[in-house]
């Protein structure tokens, strides 16, 4: 074999070992960002103030972050939507906080085993930030359930700007896009960038600022306090 070839093959080795190691890194950077995700602190503090369950769904949380790290966009909406509707039961907010409407961070579900549906919603939306999923992607949105003839609060996923989106929802484990959901009547959504009024499946008119929801401006400062950026 002559030097030539010899070289370029080495060059192509060097590449490839260059392009796995940059892998290699960038999955390891993003499992660390994902942990930091659930603040250390936040687990010593719930080893205070809860039982060992609390403090292990915390972890559970914690881990399952790490490990969603530079997995597709697909596996991690499956995984989340999965988790929280595992974990933690639904206990109406007037039973759970003694108030009629309170927007729980996701530590306080996760420690006392219980969330109405907008609190599902936050933590799967505030999960999928923390891995990645940009947030333009991404909309809490307030729904009419037919079914239940009232209020509900779903998580829903636009894989592109002009697509039908995905449906996170804590009645139902399945995943699926709002035009197959004719049981939700969408009335507006919002993310931390914008908020729509909802005309049909998936679109809406930009109405504007998400923080003069007072629930949504209250949650923020709450999840701040802990540790937890939305």
């Amino acid at each position: 074999m002559s030097a030539p070839i010899i070289t370029t093959m080495c060059r192509r080795v060097f590449l490839l070992f260059v392009l796995l190691l940059a892998g290699l890194l960038l999955v390891t950077r993003a499992g660390a960002d994902a942990r930091r995700a659930v603040p250390e602190a936040l687990l010593e503090q719930a080893g205070q103030d809860f039982d060992a369950a609390a403090v292990a769904r915390l972890q559970r949380w914690q881990d399952l972050l790490a490990n969603l790290a530079g997995a597709p966009e697909a596996e991690q909406l499956a995984a989340v939507n999965a988790f929280f509707n595992r974990e933690v039961p639904f206990i109406s907010d007037l039973k759970h906080w003694q108030q009629d409407d309170y927007w729980a961070t996701p530590y306080d579900i996760l420690t006392t085993a219980g969330a109405d549906c907008e609190d599902y919603v936050i933590a799967k939306y505030y999960s999928l930030r923390q891995l990645g999923v940009d947030t333009a992607k991404l909309r809490i949105t307030y729904v009419k359930a037919v079914r239940l003839n009232e209020a509900h609060m779903v998580l829903t996923y636009f894989p592109t700007p002009d697509a039908v989106p995905l449906v996170l929802d804590n009645l139902i484990n399945i995943i699926a896009p709002a035009s197959k959901r004719p049981d939700l009547v969408p009335v507006y959504s919002f993310n931390a960038e914008g908020m729509w009024l909802e005309r049909l499946k998936g679109q809406g008119i930009l109405m504007g600022n998400p923080n003069k929801l007072d629930l949504w401006t209250d949650l923020r400062v709450r999840m701040q306090a802990q540790g937890m950026d939305l």
